[in-house]
């Protein structure tokens, strides 16, 4: 009987969309939101006419990746064996932009904090674009990579049924890294502006999830043939270690302040002075995954399958949930130029989390020997 295993498979995988807090606003005609003046800059939260225009998640395109198996009977009787796997994705992206020439009003939408630094208190805005003023633009991207690997011990119990029964335990481990830029760019329109001026805000976050557990699992087989039909589930506990990392920079040129060349600054909107950095902790996190698969058994020990595979974490760090979107510009070099920090310590390194899902179809073939 074959003591050894492989298999390779080609992977179609969906993963979860990255969130999003609102990053850039315009608003109606006629509407409170669009009554700009010293309390309001206009789009808004919670104002009536503010319209959201970045979305509040970026969806990522199927992405092709793949996974690889080998295995051995550790007896002759094939009851304990041990098998090691390890999968890949490719890079994924998402973007979102949207550019005006100063006809499609444009704010990026914040919660202020006293003293103020000369914007309206409590729900705020910044100008990128405005009529006669300023044309500006927004551009959201978003990157992900995603593998693992595990190993295991597999204890073959037999028939049950019509079902044939391995039960396994082992060590899993999960790598998840992902990226958020967001550039805001705001210049000035002569001649109504009275003087030339540009302003480019880069803010960036990054985040790193590494998943360290124990699982175990059960997996059943029924043959028809020279059809087999396979279902695996498994569930691993431990710890995920979250990484996230927070980087800001400016370019601002002109406003009768900065030199025509420009001065590049290390701050933008949603990263600042008090987020800036790098955060680390320990979370426990559950990472249960199911695999179905039907296959065909070829001669010379070759079998090939398609299937159905989700893998599931419970708790991870993702970019767009790090973003704070209250915001104190006291001190801020680019923005408030001259002025000492005072108030609140916005924003705030965050450690929010959430889930994470990956889930597609896999096509392949084992091979016995």
């Amino acid at each position: 009987m074959p003591a050894w295993w492989v298999s390779a498979e080609a992977l179609v995988w969906w993963t979860k969309s990255e969130p999003l807090p609102p990053t850039l606003t315009t608003f109606a005609p006629g509407s409170p939101s669009a009554a700009v003046g010293p309390t309001n800059f206009g789009g808004a939260l919670g104002v009536p006419g503010t319209i959201v225009l970045s979305p509040s998640n970026l969806n990522y395109d199927p992405s092709a990746g793949a996974r690889f198996t080998a295995g051995h009977w550790l007896d002759p009787a094939h009851v304990w064996a041990v098998d090691v796997e390890g999968f890949f994705l490719g890079n994924q992206a998402a973007r979102f932009s949207t550019t005006s020439d100063g006809g499609l009003a444009l704010r990026v939408p914040f919660t202020n904090v006293p003293p103020g630094a000369g914007f309206p208190l409590g729900s705020s805005s910044f100008v990128l674009a405005d009529g006669g003023l300023a044309a500006g633009s927004q551009v959201v991207g978003a990157s992900l990579q995603l593998w693992g690997t595990e190993g295991n011990v597999l204890y073959h119990l037999g028939q049950r049924g019509p079902f044939d029964v391995t039960l396994l335990g082992g060590l899993r481990y999960l790598d998840l890294r992902e990226g958020l830029t967001i550039a805001s760019n705001e210049t000035l329109l002569p001649p109504a502006a009275g003087f030339p001026g540009s302003f480019t805000a880069t803010d960036g976050f990054s985040t790193r999830n590494q998943f360290f557990g124990a699982q175990i699992g059960a997996k059943a087989q029924a043959q028809f043939g020279r059809f087999d039909g396979l279902v695996l589930g498994k569930l691993a506990l431990g710890d995920n270690y979250e990484t996230v990392g927070i980087s800001g920079s400016s370019v601002a040129s002109g406003f009768g302040l900065f030199p025509a060349g420009g001065t590049v600054l290390p701050v933008g909107l949603f990263a600042q002075a008090t987020n800036i950095g790098q955060q680390t902790r320990n979370q426990f996190a559950a990472v249960p995954e199911v695999q179905a698969q039907l296959g065909y058994r070829l001669p010379f020990g070759v079998r090939a399958f398609v299937g159905y595979d989700l893998i599931f974490v419970s708790n991870v760090v993702r970019p767009g949930n790090q973003i704070d979107t209250t915001l104190n510009f006291t001190g801020n070099p680019a923005i408030a130029p001259g002025t000492t920090f005072s108030g609140a310590a916005r924003p705030a390194p965050m450690f929010n989390n959430s889930s994470f899902w990956t889930q597609g179809v896999n096509f392949g073939a084992s091979y016995a020997f």
